[in-house]
């Protein structure tokens, strides 16, 4: 088992100075020493694809860089790993949670089939790899047999098991005394409960689709599991499918930043019928609570500029329960920014009781049979 300091110091020591990543729980450790390191930059990225392109611009000036990813979020990474860092020959160290292996968990459905198909997909890519597991060789091994790969001009990925890291040390702490004057994620919840009627309410991943379910599960609710940042997306085809009926998204600014380009979809394509309530806490707060870039970010003017019909931003508990009604009262499609803070309860996940499939299928049976025409 490596502890995080051990791993940044083994990073230095291979001559990384820059490091891009997405937040993970198993990385938690890592990203918090590197968050405020003094000889090595970390960069926050919205998705994994981003992070391997920040790296690659980096290597490219010559400064050796590295990337943490998700294996949930491998998929973002292939577009950038093939057309790019291979035959540009961009030589980089990647670490890949493995989630999911060697087996998924029987709550977490959604890491079964990426728990297994990485380390294939990196043999068809031909691309060496390591496994860094508890108990089994130590980092310094595996970066010491990596070395001549990088100096080839490849990229060398290490597969990182569940317990492989050490953090040792408790989560994040987000920036800044949390105003309580601000609603959580179980405010924002109980508010949209207390007044949807017979909308259709669709929930990110992450602790929003747990504090949904756990305060009001009911048919009309689709929680999901992976598939980060394509709620809004999902919502949208919803939409426009069923115009006669309204959806309403529960985000995250997390999953909102991950995949920002939805927004301009939604506005060009105006469903009446939608409304995005987008939860901005600043942080992560399921994978650790580490921060998000969305404190430079407004997603009440991206929505503005992307043509959304009704933009309304609230920052307070006391203010939340209006607002809500408002958006859901307003022609789509709608945004409501809830800026947040961190916290709330986790509960369980809807999977501990329901299969996902079962989720889709028992939502799918809340819309009327036959399918409207706008």
């Amino acid at each position: 088992m490596t502890s995080a300091p051990h791993f940044v110091s083994a990073l230095e020591r291979a001559g990384v100075s820059l490091v891009s990543g997405v937040p993970c729980s198993y990385f938690a450790g890592p990203i918090r020493l590197l968050t405020d390191h003094p000889r090595v930059r970390y960069v926050p990225a919205a998705n994994e694809g981003s992070a391997l392109a920040v790296a690659a611009g980096a290597r490219l000036t010559g400064e050796p860089g590295a990337v943490l990813a998700q294996n949930s979020g491998f998929g973002n990474l292939v577009n950038p790993l093939t057309s790019l860092v291979l035959p540009y020959r961009i030589p980089l160290l990647v670490f890949v949670s493995m989630r999911g292996w060697p087996v998924a968990d029987a709550g977490e459905p959604q890491h079964h089939w990426m728990g297994k198909v990485v380390p294939r997909w990196l043999k068809s890519l031909e691309l060496p790899h390591w496994m860094l597991e508890p108990g089994g060789r130590g980092l310094e091994a595996v970066l010491d047999e990596a070395r001549p790969v990088l100096e080839s001009g490849r990229p060398a990925f290490v597969l990182v098991a569940k317990g492989a890291l050490r953090d040792g040390h408790g989560a994040v702490a987000t920036q800044g005394a949390p105003d309580e004057a601000r609603p959580d994620r179980d405010d924002l919840v109980g508010a949209v409960l207390a007044e949807v009627r017979d909308e259709h309410v669709l929930s990110t991943t992450g602790y929003l689709s747990r504090a949904l379910y756990n305060h009001g599960d009911r048919e009309r609710n689709f929680y999901m599991q992976g598939s980060m940042g394509h709620v809004s997306a999902i919502a949208l085809g919803a939409a426009l499918s069923r115009p006669a009926e309204r959806m309403v998204v529960l985000d995250g600014d997390g999953a909102a930043l991950m995949h920002m380009g939805t927004f301009s979809t939604i506005g060009h394509h105006a469903p009446a019928n939608l409304v995005h309530i987008v939860f901005d806490n600043g942080a992560y707060d399921s994978t650790g609570g580490q921060p998000t870039s969305s404190p430079t970010v407004r997603f009440d003017d991206v929505a503005r500029a992307t043509g959304y019909r009704y933009v309304d931003r609230v920052d307070s508990v006391g203010a939340l329960a209006a607002a809500v009604r408002g958006a859901l009262d307003a022609a789509g499609p709608a945004l409501l920014v809830v800026d947040g803070r961190a916290g709330g309860s986790a509960g369980e996940r809807a999977s501990s009781a329901l299969s996902v499939t079962e989720i889709a299928t028992r939502f799918g049976r809340g819309f009327t049979t036959g399918r409207e025409t706008s």
